[in-house]
């Protein structure tokens, strides 16, 4: 992938500088772009929408490149997608990637932490289904689920892979919801083990809507 007229690009909230450039050169028969979450079909880009008029997604380059601000054209076979995954899908629908704008930054910038959720029932109820599903409250695991000042892991499938697919399954069974706004009682909250910037790169697998909350983002 070839990007051309770069410019520093400063993300208001936490003053990363990233760079800034479109796909104007991309080839999207040979060019691929590793994403890692999956889009939420109701949010879905409707149809006939201005490609034009998108924010510019997010893109990571790998840790073995780096920009700085002397570049002004770069190259590179590799990038992940931070931030932008549906405008990326609908832009590959209509076969008009090369009309997006990105901005482009070091690996290095990268941080993740877990997407907040709250549950759908009482407190006693989803610590039974947590329980019902193999997930106790332990110590001993890399990865798991906290709750109620409490993390629940599920020894008999300690993998990253594992936790996110039953967060996908609870999710689809409408048993936890994502956080939008402020919500007062912290005890009725959940979050998963974060992923770290190079779980991004090593994950085969892609993961289920609002799993992570990358920054830098727009």
């Amino acid at each position: 992938m070839k990007f051309s007229i770069i410019k520093e690009y400063k993300f208001d909230k936490d003053k990363t500088v990233g760079y800034l450039s479109d796909f104007s050169q991309y080839q999207n028969e040979v060019e691929k772009i590793k994403l890692h979450e999956e889009t939420i079909a109701k949010n879905e880009i409707s149809s006939g929408v201005d490609i034009d008029n998108f924010q510019p997604i997010v893109l990571s380059l790998y840790p073995d490149e780096y920009l700085d601000s002397q570049v002004k054209t770069f190259e590179t076979e590799k990038l992940i997608l931070l931030d932008g995954h549906h405008r990326w899908k609908y832009a590959n629908k209509e076969n008009s990637v090369n009309k997006l704008k990105c901005i482009l930054i070091n690996f290095q910038d990268i941080k993740i932490k877990s997407y907040l959720f709250s549950i759908n029932n009482e407190k006693e109820s989803f610590l039974k289904y947590l329980n019902e599903a193999g997930y106790f409250k332990s110590n001993e695991g890399e990865y798991g689920i906290f709750f109620n000042n409490e993390i629940f892991i599920n020894k008999s499938k300690p993998s990253l892979m594992d936790l996110y697919g039953f967060k996908k399954i609870m999710q689809n069974e409408n048993i936890i919801s994502p956080i939008l706004e402020d919500v007062s009682d912290s005890s009725l909250l959940i979050k998963f083990t974060a992923l770290t910037p190079e779980d991004l790169i090593n994950i085969d697998f892609i993961l289920p809507p609002k799993s992570t909350w990358i920054t830098p983002r727009l």
